[in-house]
């Protein structure tokens, strides 16, 4: 091309934007005249080497070789300096996953937008964690997310909204792109000595060059068929909803070609296009013999590749898109142009011929090319590039406030407050809390069970108004986030479902009546219940009741209710204090049968207690009366009777209050354990006291 020179009014208001594709550079100029982008000059250079590899950077120095020829090769015939340049990231650079997400509810629910909010977000957090695992080191843009499917008790449904039900899922595509692509791009810009005015993403920029804005609504694909991969963007409602890719494309067919004739690839690749315009082609193979082919020939070596690469690029249109064809597919890149490309693509879909399109710079309605650039779909890139950065769409970053931290954003598409929040890295549970837990439980084998509180959901303010995850953010917005507080789980107490009767104590131990075991064991009425506890109650009315419901056997066994022997059929009364001892030894038959009910002393056995902590003398008169015990450091007068005195008929001498255990009944008799049933002799001394 001859040089080209530049008004001076609109040197100013130059657009320089560059495609690095994998095998060429492409560098155009132009200006916004009105609604139009005119082009004034274009560059194209080959890499010499393999610098580039499915749309990567490998060699950075010979990729800024390349992209500095072309940039001096436009300053030379625009007798200008060229200091800033709109870049684009490769397609093929994003990353997707598919996640499915469910959240179940206990009761039916009737779902609204908070619930659907809720589960999208959990999907993008879940896509995150996913791609992030697959490569700890790197870092990400989500860039686009989607939902392909939602699901409702398990079946698929259009819109959850308004629905009843237990459960509600979703099957979710999100895409993301590597912040190592971007950083490579940069690094190549700054050593060509250009500074990056705007970022975007190809096809995006391919979208705003092809697809005119009216007809965005619609549900549309973009197919960018280049030379080792095949680029894919689904559009929705106005914006890029999904982004896929395939590793194969063009050099598919080239190798067919190849490997049927012998040929080097450069060959089979002249040999490939040539014959989208010639009926006839002559080589020369490996071997040096010359070789002439018709393009009828050609294109059945070419068909069963081409028919692979569309039915795989059908089946990932498919996939993005939910599980349906879109409404028509857009081809650019310079295999679009490949025999019967758009037929076999469009039979795949099974959508109408005319409905799947190759468009290239003909096609193009606001562009205005003043030098007659090559009619090519392999320029829509970077006319796109250019058109994307005058209309200042999606232009390199975005960057809020969530609460006091600058995010930074990624203009691939139209930015939300949910974008902010999965950047910041929150977990959705902080937006939309957990309602507390069930407890679960059994009572008597009766299923139990007490709903957990409702969480607190997070208020937002979007510049102090407020706002839902999924309104519309913009460079240098503010949202503040108060996050959600998890609901409280539930909570009960065995006295919730169980009325204390009675107080009683068993070996200085307290219980209450009616007696209840979880698990086995026994607990106390004040028993706060955990998840999953098995509850059995027992109604207790007599001794015999509660010793067999504590598995012990009453056989050689003397109890005693407040230190009076009792029989099993004794009815428990609140306050008893009860003592097991199993030291049966010296206990006369009389007692054993005359035991009915705990023995209450008779008013006139009135015991005489001395103070005195020595021996004392005593009238024989009055020590043939009485019996005399030292217990707890006094002196005990015990009035004579027929029958023996046991060590349990102290208690109804002494002052020793048995209403308040404080541990264990520790019984001593002359220096030695003692037993409840341990005859008393004249001169004992005994010791009773608690033992925590």
């Amino acid at each position: 091309m001859g040089d080209v020179r530049v008004k001076d009014y609109i040197r100013d208001t130059l657009c320089f934007g560059l495609d690095i594709g994998t095998r060429t550079v492409i560098g155009v100029v132009g200006y916004k005249e009105g609604n139009e982008f005119v082009l004034v000059d274009y560059e194209c250079m080959a890499h010499e080497e393999r610098a580039m590899m499915d749309g990567q950077i490998h060699d950075i120095q010979k990729v800024s070789k390349v992209v500095y020829e072309v940039k001096t090769a436009l300053e030379k015939r625009l007798k200008l300096e060229l200091k800033e340049v709109a870049i684009a990231a490769a397609g093929r650079a994003l990353s997707t996953q598919i996640v499915n997400v469910a959240q179940n509810y206990e009761d039916v629910q009737e779902f609204n937008l908070n619930h659907i909010h809720h589960l999208e977000l959990e999907g993008v957090e879940k896509a995150k964690a996913m791609q992030q695992s697959e490569n700890t080191d790197a870092d990400y843009f989500c860039v686009a997310y989607s939902v392909i499917q939602y699901f409702l008790d398990d079946y698929v449904m259009a819109n959850l909204e308004g629905h009843k039900g237990h459960s509600i899922g979703a099957k979710l595509i999100a895409t993301f792109l590597p912040k190592q692509v971007i950083d490579s791009l940069y690094a190549v810009t700054e050593r060509a000595e250009l500074a990056v005015s705007h970022l975007t993403l190809e096809p995006i920029a391919a979208i705003n060059a092809v697809i005119p804005e009216q007809i965005r609504l619609l549900n549309l694909a973009l197919v960018d068929i280049g030379a080792g991969t095949s680029d894919i963007a689904i559009t929705k409602e106005g914006s890029v909803v999904a982004y896929g890719m395939i590793p194969t494309a063009g050099d598919e067919v080239t190798e067919a070609i190849i490997h049927k004739y012998l040929v080097d690839f450069q060959t089979a690749e002249r040999i490939k296009i040539q014959a989208l315009n010639e009926e006839s082609i002559t080589f020369t193979d490996i071997l040096g013999l010359t070789q002439k082919i018709t393009t009828k020939e050609l294109k059945k070596v070419m068909a069963p590749v081409i028919d692979t690469l569309t039915l795989q690029i059908a089946t990932k249109i498919v996939e993005l898109n939910g599980n349906n064809p879109p409404n028509a597919v857009f081809c650019v890149g310079g295999g679009s142009q490949m025999f019967g490309f758009t037929t076999r693509l469009a039979q795949h879909l099974k959508l109408a011929e005319q409905r799947v399109a190759v468009r290239s710079t003909t096609h193009l309605v606001h562009i205005k090319d003043e030098i007659g650039m090559i009619d090519s779909p392999e320029m829509i890139t970077p006319l796109g590039i250019c058109m994307t950065t005058i209309q200042n769409k999606y232009s390199q970053f975005t960057f809020v406030n969530l609460n006091g931290q600058k995010v930074q954003l990624l203009n691939a598409k139209k930015l939300t407050v949910l974008d902010a929040i999965v950047a910041m890295g929150i977990e959705h549970t902080a937006i939309f809390p957990k309602k507390g837990e069930t407890l679960m439980f059994k009572l008597n084998g009766e299923r139990r069970r007490i709903k957990g509180e409702n969480g607190i959901p997070a208020s937002i303010l979007l510049n102090g108004e407020t706002a839902t995850i999924h309104d519309h953010i913009q460079d240098g917005d503010t949202i503040q986030v108060e996050f959600g507080v998890n609901g409280t789980p539930g909570k009960a107490n065995l006295a919730d479902f169980c009325k204390i009767e009675k107080k009683i104590s068993i070996e200085g131990k307290n219980m209450t009546l009616p007696l209840v075991k979880v698990g086995g064991h026994i607990v106390s009425g004040n028993y706060e219940i955990m998840s999953n506890d098995l509850i059995e109650v027992q109604s207790i009315q007599t001794v015999a009741e509660l010793l067999e419901a504590m598995s012990i056997d009453p056989k050689n066994k003397l109890i005693t209710v407040d230190f009076e022997p009792v029989n099993l059929d004794y009815v428990l009364k609140d306050g008893d204090a009860l003592l097991i001892d199993t030291k049966v030894k010296g206990m006369q038959e009389q007692n054993a049968a005359s035991v009915t009910e705990r023995r209450i002393p008779e008013e006139k056995e009135t015991p005489i207690i001395e103070e005195s902590h020595q021996s004392s003398r005593v009238s024989e008169k009055v020590m043939s009366e009485n019996l005399y015990i030292i217990a707890n450091d006094k002196t005990v007068a015990l009035p004579k009777k027929e029958s023996d005195y046991i060590f349990a008929s102290i208690f109804d001498f002494i002052d020793f209050d048995l209403s308040k255990p404080q541990g264990t009944v520790q019984l001593e008799r002359n220096g030695q354990p003692g037993a409840l049933t341990d005859v008393l002799q004249d001169g004992d001394v005994l010791k009773i006291f608690w033992k925590k």
